[in-house]
């Protein structure tokens, strides 16, 4: 062996790391993302706060009054504000409320039941949650990209009927268990990945290596239209 490459050796291990590094920037899946200029497409709204990660769908008709013109943010506007968003959690935590620090070592590193929670809401998470600001991606997906994804999201429910409905939303028993390496941002970016976006689980270990992710994806796309990012995001007041 080189004396260069010896264990022992600072520049072996940098040189391991940095390896590691590049070969863990996922690609687009060039037939999936970005959609074909002029073919069918969708808008999905990611929204990430301080501890969660949360995917919304424009409902039926939200899209169709933003002009293509239009930048990708004004699916966001008070006329567009109609969505179905999808997230994930750990079923004791958020629905029996067995937290504390026994909670957090419970649910990081012992497996158990996770939740998946779908809800019908006027406004995006990042503008509804407790801990601003958030991070908000507007990205626009292909036609089977889209359908992919929403086929992924239904496939991680282990049950029809939900274990709680409140405020709007309804959550479901998950067929994964919740742990450190699959939480809610590994789960948004396992989702996100079916839809041909340039993601990988691995690096999406908290909100910061998922946002890094999909602030590559923003860059790549090189086009507002298709995906652009919005930091900082405030949380509004609700409105009667």
């Amino acid at each position: 062996m080189p004396a260069w490459l010896s264990p022992t050796r600072p520049f072996a291990w940098l040189l391991a790391c940095l390896l590691i590094v590049l070969c863990g920037c996922a690609a687009p899946v060039r037939e999936l993302w970005p959609p074909p200029e002029g073919a069918p497409s969708h808008t999905i709204v990611v929204s990430l706060d301080t501890w969660h990660a949360m995917i919304a769908f424009p409902l039926a008709g939200a899209e169709d009054r933003v002009p293509r013109s239009e930048p990708r943010s004004s699916i966001l506007s008070p006329q567009s504000r109609a969505f179905e968003e999808w997230g994930y959690a750990e079923q004791a935590w958020y629905l029996e409320g067995r937290q504390g620090f026994t909670g957090v070592i419970r649910a990081l590193f012992w497996p158990s039941p996770g939740v998946v929670e779908v809800g019908l809401h006027s406004r995006i998470w990042a503008a509804r949650t407790p801990q601003p600001p958030s991070d908000v991606f507007v990205i626009r997906l292909s036609e089977t990209g889209y359908q992919r994804l929403r086929r992924h999201l239904r496939a991680t429910v282990a049950a029809s009927e939900p274990l709680l409905v409140t405020a709007g939303s309804k959550f479901y028993s998950s067929k994964r268990p919740y742990h450190l390496f699959h939480q809610c941002h590994q789960y948004a970016a396992l989702a996100l990945r079916e839809a041909g976006l340039p993601l990988s689980a691995f690096w999406a270990f908290n909100r910061a290596g998922l946002a890094m992710q999909l602030r590559r994806a923003v860059e790549l796309a090189g086009d507002q239209s298709v995906a652009m990012s919005i930091e900082d995001f405030q949380a509004e007041a609700e409105t009667k």
